[in-house]
């Protein structure tokens, strides 16, 4: 049996971007020529960013207000590497290049949130930090989420040292798991993996996690 593909590929005035057929919010995985610096907007709406830093800070977006382009000033003068909002009306984003972005949606509640996960972020938790913030801000429950982990450098390119090799070794028992090809102090380390298994360790189902199964390295025309 064929197996289903992981993403479609759109496109639209705002350029090329993925989506995940089975992730119910609208979203958009951008590649090289989606949405310019220049042009920061979807369908004439400001996407809303904030300024990323490598840590696990969450900015909570009142989208209530509907002044998207105050929110976008707002927002890109705070230091946070995940932003949250409840029936958004807009879009609230993340820029990658080979960290993992993940987003999340409440079916029920209609809250949201994008995610910017790298290497750093990921061992300090963003990802769990993000559920957190869902559950006790918006009422999200675990069971009903669903999660989206798009583009990100994959465990055939991404070769890691000591200093994430420790890290792992020191907080996560079983660290080995998401470590491959390992020897002489350096490794690859498979981030799509330790994010899934955080997430389904916090009650995030299986079959709720979306992936695109691309690596950014492999797809530099692409990405």
């Amino acid at each position: 049996m064929a197996r289903a593909p992981s993403h479609v590929v759109e496109r639209g005035a705002a350029g090329t971007w993925l989506a995940l057929p089975g992730f119910g919010a609208p979203h958009r995985f951008g590649t090289k020529t989606f949405l310019s610096k220049a042009n920061r907007t979807i369908d004439g709406v400001p996407v809303v960013t904030a300024n990323q830093v490598h840590k696990d800070g969450i900015l909570v977006v009142d989208a209530t207000r509907r002044d998207w382009g105050t929110l976008q000033a707002e927002a890109s003068a705070a230091d946070a590497d995940a932003l949250a909002a409840a029936d958004a009306g807009g879009w609230i984003g993340v820029t990658t290049a080979d960290c993992a972005p993940v987003l999340f949606h409440d079916p029920d509640g209609h809250a949201v949130a994008a995610v910017h996960a790298g290497w750093r972020g990921a061992l300090m938790g963003i990802a769990t930090t993000t559920l957190d913030c869902l559950t006790t801000r918006f009422g999200s429950r675990p069971d009903r989420l669903e999660v989206a982990i798009g583009p990100h450098i994959g465990v055939c390119c991404f070769e890691v040292g000591r200093a994430v090799l420790d890290l792992l070794e020191t907080r996560f028992p079983g660290w080995q798991r998401w470590i491959e090809r390992c020897s002489g102090g350096r490794g690859f380390f498979n981030l799509r993996a330790f994010l899934r298994f955080q997430l389904e360790e916090r009650g995030v189902e299986v079959d709720r996690i979306h992936t695109v199964d691309l690596c950014t390295r492999c797809e530099a025309d692409l990405f």
